[in-house]
């Protein structure tokens, strides 16, 4: 450190003290041939502004700050703020740095977007839960005690499959709640049950696999899972008792054999042996997504396929139905002789998923307030259901519906001769969202234009039929009625 003749402070220590700004600190001022200083200070921070990285609201350096940055007198950028304010691209404020002001700026192009007819009233979509209900209290209270309780090496990179105590009280729950077999050891934490999905089939991949099994009709993005990683997709017929499993050539096959998406059958016990058989036989993979297995209304759900036979089926769960999808927590139990590579390969996704969150959910179930939201969240979902099947009853008494008493949606069976989809825009114009079912065909309508080497089956047409999917986790009991009331003018119309 120095100081000149008149005590002030120099060098170094200057430029450390007044760089107490954080924004703006990539800025560097390049001049143009015969361009003053003060000029070229004013363009940079312009171009900067027009071209979005300097974003509205952004409070800029300081004029001190920003000139020990670029190297300049103070002079400078004050000359250049003042240009910029009285340009309106920035707004001046006494005794404060100048903030950006919202002025016209060349952007980007937005990608065209289809707008809605009109405004959404009524939400029928059928894949999401009532985030209304999420256990703020008892949630945030656990996470705050994790926070505070897990040892500081917890922070860290840490084991791809997940903290062992989560695994440990998982193991527990999932052999409680749902028959798994669940050593903690073959248990891998994910986000979500989409990562688990995108897990097992790298790990498919890795292992030699082909061709991958999907229920038609199911999630379109099952389809596109599989062949994002270079797999061929098959799609599987569902009828009432759920995938048929006759002639299966394929090296895996993804299930949701307890509440089938979205026609909500039951994979018969019949089809249940005969797809174990068939993986025991052929070597192969069954990936079960247990989405809403803690949603059945009235008995007790069948017990996970993975309890029946742990070498050929790889269980998937998540919080996303019975807590919220944002906390992103799922997990995979899978077979040991996939667990070395699929541990290789949660490692390279992210390294491992996040300790605090699971701890904080080991912690909801050890205390039991985890099973005590489920059920509270059981009773609000039957409910609902009841009313929706009431109203239906009462407003469109000639539609059938069907699907088990379960989850969080049901099959409003439609004429084979009505166009679901042309439904659907007509309830959307009225302000109902609502989902055809034949958006979840994966066959082609109609035939097999989609997939040519579909195969056929005997007294299945490769179409699901007519039908609208209604889910009830985005519609109140109140508005249930005035809702079902919507929908019944758009089906009439």
């Amino acid at each position: 450190m120095s100081q000149d003749e008149c005590g002030e402070e120099t060098g170094p220590l200057l430029r450390s003290r007044f760089m107490e700004s954080e924004e703006a600190r990539w800025l560097s001022l390049q001049r143009l041939p015969g361009e003053r200083l003060a000029d070229a200070a004013e363009r940079t921070v312009r171009e900067a502004i027009r071209g979005g990285s300097l974003r509205p609201g952004v409070k800029l350096p300081s004029s001190r700050t920003l000139a020990v940055q670029l190297g300049v007198s103070r002079g400078v950028i004050t000359e250049a703020y003042e240009q910029l304010a009285a340009q309106g691209y920035l707004v001046s404020r006494p005794k404060a740095a100048p903030v950006v002001a919202d002025a016209p700026r060349p952007m980007p192009r937005p990608a065209p977007r289809r707008e809605r007819p009109g405004r959404v009233r009524f939400d029928f979509t059928a894949t999401t839960p009532d985030v209304s209900q999420f256990p703020v209290r008892q949630w945030a209270a656990s996470l705050a005690t994790a926070a505070r309780s897990i040892p500081v090496s917890a922070y860290d990179y840490g084991d791809p499959r997940g903290s062992e105590k989560f695994r440990e009280v998982l193991a527990g729950h999932l052999g409680r709640t749902r028959g798994v077999v669940a050593d903690p050891e073959r248990i891998l934490g994910v986000h979500g049950t989409a990562q688990g999905i995108d897990l097992l089939l790298r790990t498919l991949r890795a292992a030699g696999a082909q061709r991958v099994g999907v229920e038609d009709p199911s999630l379109p993005s099952q389809i596109n899972r599989v062949t994002a990683h270079g797999l061929a997709a098959r799609p599987i017929p569902i009828d009432g008792d759920g995938l048929l499993v006759d002639g299966l050539d394929v090296d895996a096959v993804l299930v949701t054999p307890a509440h089938q998406f979205p026609t909500g059958v039951v994979l018969s016990g019949e089809r249940r042996r005969a797809l174990l058989d068939w993986a025991k036989g052929a070597g192969g993979l069954v990936l079960e997504d247990d989405y809403d297995a803690e949603f059945r209304y009235d008995r007790q759900p069948v017990r996970a396929l993975q309890g029946l036979d742990p070498e050929h089926v790889a269980y998937l769960g998540t919080t996303s139905k019975t807590l919220a999808p944002a906390l992103r927590l799922g997990w995979v139990v899978l077979p040991a002789h996939h667990m070395p590579e699929a541990q290789r390969i949660r490692n390279l996704m992210d390294v491992c998923p996040p300790a605090v969150e699971q701890q904080a959910l080991a912690m909801m179930i050890e205390r039991g307030d985890y099973d005590r939201h489920v059920r509270r969240a059981r009773k609000a979902y039957r409910r609902r259901r009841e009313q929706l099947i009431a109203a239906l009853a009462e407003r469109l008494p000639d539609l059938q519906v069907e699907g088990i008493a379960a989850g969080m949606h049901l099959l409003l069976r439609l004429p084979a001769d009505l166009d679901d989809a042309a439904i659907a825009a007509r309830a959307l114009d009225k302000g109902v969202q609502v989902a055809p079912l034949s958006q979840f065909s994966h066959s082609g309508h109609p035939g097999h234009r989609r997939y040519p080497g579909y195969p056929r089956y005997p007294g299945y047409p490769g179409y699901p039929g007519s039908g609208l999917v209604l889910g009830y986790g985005r519609i109140t009991e109140r508005d249930m009625d005035p809702a079902v009331a919507a929908l019944a003018t758009a089906i009439r119309a």
